[in-house]
């Protein structure tokens, strides 16, 4: 155990109890120990043809909740349905040893079991050791907690606590060159040839060559997502396509995936031949097949491997191992409760929920143990993360167990509320945040508040100001993602490969991380259409560019004058700054010094959460919300979905109108340049030419000076008439008439 170990959360003390192993019974049958404190009962597996058999199995209680005096262990036989005892141990919960923080662990004891008669060494020796410890101790992860003792016995490793890591993932790329002397079936054909790669489950083909031969180019890059430790083989073949779903197979090779080149550094490998084998065919002696592909195969590890959305991401580093970024700092994070949870199943008759909490930062996955039947789950756990890069993002999210039962099989643990993401670089360093982050979920009627977290963050940046200042001047990628980049669409397709790999590995593990855990934390919204999602994305650029409405206004109070004395004020300064012009940029950089020097002061303090305003949640009725949650591909029914078609439709009329408007304006511009309509490009030409002997003989500042007191110009000496370039602007064509 660490010292110093729980700094962000409070310690929960536990009774350990240890049942190691057991010596000289009296009777050789199928033995096990019942450990019992009060209503809490647990017992070990059974052991059967041993007199002295072996357990080594690890119980807690949970002190606070403990209402007997006394733990009593008593090794049982099962020799009939009362399961006779063989011995028993009594220890007083006042008199257990307390094992301190930086103590080693505490050495098993052998003790002599009592008979019915209290007589001791009779029934054999029981090696035990009994201590009080908290959820430091390294027994924590290891025992059966005697909370959760309704779980089955082979399902108990689902209610533990863990720790996981993400397998490192690489981009494998194959460009594919060419190839060279294949033998096709009809010489007299000009054959279509394509390449196929198959990884696992995947199939992945380049286009028809357009070189119609036996020596075929492509120059295509196919890429497939792998992860350590490289299991598949990579199977390459070349294939014929003669329509009608015929296809002759003109050759392949199988490359292992662990034999690859790895591209640890920038400089890209060299391009390969490969010999090409046969399908199906064994070569005799003096038969050589010479058919050859020309390829660059090599696993890619300058990129990042990217298995979250770009916006969330919680790891940004590159694949290589030479090109991992040195440490800035540390994030701590303790989950200490939630509180308010809305029951998640029915267990007995009785409403309840097992809840356990899962964070992940990099490709460090943690997982709290499972509170059994408890709405208000407390867990006073304490993790820990080396930050690479401050801008990006930690991953909490609460889950409902559903494997905690025999017939359970492999059901499905939901998720409760929403994932919560905090941002770093939002963080201020070295202060402890303790936090309640409410949970909230989208349901058909409304969004519906399904408890609180409580969890404490703080981030400790270890490097100096000025590593501060040079960490946020670097890329936020690989300098290959911006010097060869990829598409969007390419990174996203890449990114579903990345999320299944990681789900099948970690559901490997012992507890198993499950497949709809590690989606629910990786992946982002699926390809939906959500109208509040629309309006609430729109509100957020108009929220962006309220400053710029407010200037506006702002300027048009000033040019009608509605307050005099301003509006004389802002007309001298404005001819201060025209002539000493060059003060303008000096004193536009100072406002913005003293705004960013005024608004520390109104700075956030606290995490930013989740705003119902802005997701607009209650301007969206309930088939709003059905549509957003309905599944991809619909379930819906056919009259829903013709509404909802129907409602698409004139959307997207108001966005054509909207572009179309726009379309209009940039083609009336482009129409002065056209001579399309000959006096509106006259009257242009004109301006121009008087324009340009005007500025020239007329000093600049003096021009502007002359115009900005134009703008500025009395309402009396005003009509409200549109300006001259508006009217001959909008009397320009557009191509709008030619559209059918």
């Amino acid at each position: 155990m660490t010292p110093n170990m729980l700094t962000l959360v409070e310690p929960l003390y536990f009774v350990y109890v240890k049942v190691v192993r057991a010596s000289h019974l009296p009777l050789n049958q199928a033995t096990y120990v019942e450990v019992k404190s009060g209503n809490y009962k647990a017992t070990t597996k059974y052991i059967q043809g041993t007199l002295a058999p072996i357990w080594n199995q690890v119980f807690a209680f949970n002190k606070d909740r403990l209402q007997a005096k006394t733990i009593e262990i008593s090794v049982r036989g099962k020799v009939s349905v009362t399961n006779e005892i063989i011995g028993s141990i009594e220890v007083g919960i006042g008199d257990i040893p307390t094992r301190l923080q930086g103590d080693s662990s505490l050495a098993p004891q052998w003790y002599g079991l009592e008979d019915k008669n209290g007589v001791s060494g009779r029934s054999g020796n029981l090696m035990l050791a009994i201590w009080v410890g908290n959820q430091v101790d390294d027994a924590f992860s290891l025992a059966w907690h005697l909370d959760a003792a309704s779980v089955s016995v082979d399902k108990v490793s689902n209610a533990r606590p863990q720790v996981y890591y993400s397998p490192r993932l690489w981009y494998l790329k194959i460009k594919v060159n060419g190839a060279q002397d294949l033998v096709v079936s009809d010489p007299n054909r000009k054959p279509e040839v394509y390449v196929k790669a198959t990884l696992g489950n995947k199939v992945l083909k380049t286009k028809v060559s357009k070189n119609k031969g036996v020596n075929p180019s492509w120059n295509e890059e196919l890429m497939f997502v792998v992860a350590e430790p490289f299991e598949d083989a990579l199977i390459l073949s070349v294939e014929d396509d003669k329509g009608d779903n015929m296809v002759d197979y003109l050759g392949k090779c199988v490359k292992p995936v662990h034999k690859i080149t790895q591209r640890l550094l920038p400089p890209l490998p060299s391009e390969e031949i490969i010999n090409l084998e046969r399908y199906g065919v064994v070569e005799g002696p003096m038969e050589k097949f010479s058919s050859k592909l020309r390829v660059t195969i090599y696993l890619d590890g300058v990129y990042h491997v990217f298995d979250e959305p770009a916006l969330f991401s919680t790891d940004l580093k590159a694949s290589s191992p030479k090109l991992t970024p040195g440490k800035v700092g540390d994030l701590e994070l303790g989950i200490l409760k939630a509180e308010g949870l809305v029951p998640m199943k029915s267990k007995n008759g009785l409403k309840t929920t097992d809840a356990y909490c899962v964070a992940k930062y990099g490709p460090k996955w943690t997982r709290t143990s499972t509170v059994v039947s408890s709405l208000e789950p407390k867990w006073m756990k304490q993790y820990q993360w080396d930050v690479l890069d401050p801008c990006t993002v930690i991953a909490i999210g609460v889950f409902d167990n559903n494997n905690l039962q025999a017939g359970d099989g492999w059901a499905t643990d939901r998720l409760i509320g929403k994932v919560i993401r905090i941002r770093l670089s939002t963080l201020e360093f070295g202060r402890i945040y303790k936090y309640a982050y409410p949970l909230v979920a989208l349901m058909p009627d409304g969004v519906k508040k399904m408890g609180e977290l409580h969890f404490t963050l703080r981030f400790i940046y270890t490097k100096g100001s000025g590593d501060k200042i040079y960490q946020y001047t670097q890329p936020m990628l690989p300098k290959p993602a911006y010097t060869d980049p990829m598409s969007v669409y390419q990174i996203d397709s890449l990114r579903n490969q990345a999320v299944r790999h990681i789900a099948m590995r970690l559901a490997r593990a012992e507890p198993p991380l499950r497949r709809e855990v590690v989606e629910s934390m990786l992946s982002g919204r699926g390809p939906v259409w959500s109208i509040r999602r629309g309006k609430a994305n729109f509100q957020r650029v108009m929220e962006c560019l309220k400053f710029l409405k407010t200037a506006l206004i702002w300027l048009d109070d000033l040019r009608q004058w509605k307050n005099s004395r301003t509006t004389i004020v802002m007309f001298a300064a404005f001819s201060v700054f025209v002539y000493y012009s060059e003060i303008i940029i000096p004193s536009f950089f100072a406002f913005l010094f003293l705004k960013a020097l005024h608004n520390y002061f109104k700075r956030p303090r606290d995490i930013l959460c989740l705003d119902t305003n802005l997701s607009q949640v209650e301007s969206v009725n309930t088939l709003d919300w059905q549509e957003e949650l309905d599944t991809f591909p619909s379930s819906a029914p056919f009259e829903d979905l013709r509404l909802r078609y129907d409602r698409l439709r004139a959307i997207g009329y108001r966005i054509e109108e909207t572009v179309g408007d726009l379309a209009t304006q940039l083609e009336r511009f482009h129409a002065i340049f056209s001579w399309r309509d000959r006096r509106a490009t006259l009257i242009f030409t004109l301006f121009c030419l008087v324009a340009w002997i005007m500025f020239y003989l007329v000093p600049f500042r003096l021009l502007f000076f002359l115009f900005g007191t134009y703008l500025m110009r009395s309402p009396r000496f005003r009509v409200t008439l549109p300006p001259i370039p508006q009217n001959v602007f909008r009397r320009l064509p557009s191509r709008d008439d030619c559209l059918l």
